[in-house]
């Protein structure tokens, strides 16, 4: 890693560091809110740092600079989980949550800069598990006829490329560009994408929020006569 990258992840650990102290309920929200600003600004910094080292060819190098935005990404995502339930919006704090999750797991896989994300991957879990009531995901189960590689755009297996990989800077991601036949879809408590879950349910003929457990629609209402 050069000088310039070095000193880039110098200021990466002290800003991250500094943010990171505002990841509780108890934190004022404009602090928050200032530290989503900072990291903001220090992403915009790491990805044109990542691609002056992609017009370099150093490859590396530009999957250390991912897995800084990767981390950045996560740090962000939990802090405005934050916010939002401070803000009684817990849908989006989900969305938030789960995308901190996946960033800081992208970051590990890109890059060994990462390997310490570890312990704070364990903590947004044990956020989930302590902040959220538990969720009922849906799996489809689906025959795929084609799918195509995010990094050089051939069939999906007809490259050497690997999902999940970085290759310059960019994570490997199979893209599904035509589904044979979709086969079931089932109700699952571990599924590989958290978002796709049930957002309401049906108790005692009213329908709830099943996060928030709000009545979205009551038959008895006078409204609804």
């Amino acid at each position: 890693m050069n000088e310039k990258l070095k000193a880039f992840q110098d200021e990466f650990s002290e800003i991250t560091a500094e943010c990171q102290r505002f990841c509780f309920m108890s934190r004022a929200k404009e602090f928050q809110l200032e530290a989503c600003e900072k990291l903001s600004t220090l992403r915009e910094k790491a990805s044109g740092l990542k691609e002056q080292t992609i017009a370099a060819k150093d490859e590396d190098s530009a999957n250390a600079m991912l897995s800084f935005e990767e981390t950045i990404d996560a740090l962000l995502g939990e802090l405005r989980m934050w916010v939002a339930l401070k803000e009684d919006d817990p849908s989006s704090a989900w969305s938030f949550l789960v995308n901190a999750q996946g960033a800081a797991r992208a970051a590990m896989q890109a890059h060994e800069v990462a390997r310490h994300l570890g312990g704070y991957i364990e903590r947004l879990y044990a956020v989930e598990q302590l902040l959220f009531p538990p969720q009922v995901f849906f799996s489809p189960s689906i025959v795929i006829e084609h799918s195509k590689c995010s990094i050089c755009g051939r069939e999906y297996g007809e490259c050497d490329h690997v999902a999940g990989r970085a290759y310059m800077g960019e994570m490997c991601v199979r893209i599904i560009t035509d589904i044979k036949e979709v086969r079931e879809v089932s109700l699952v408590n571990e599924p590989a994408n958290k978002h796709a879950r049930i957002l309401q349910i049906t108790d005692d003929g009213m329908t709830r929020d099943f996060l928030t457990w709000r009545v979205i629609s009551d038959p008895s209402s006078k409204e609804n006569r």
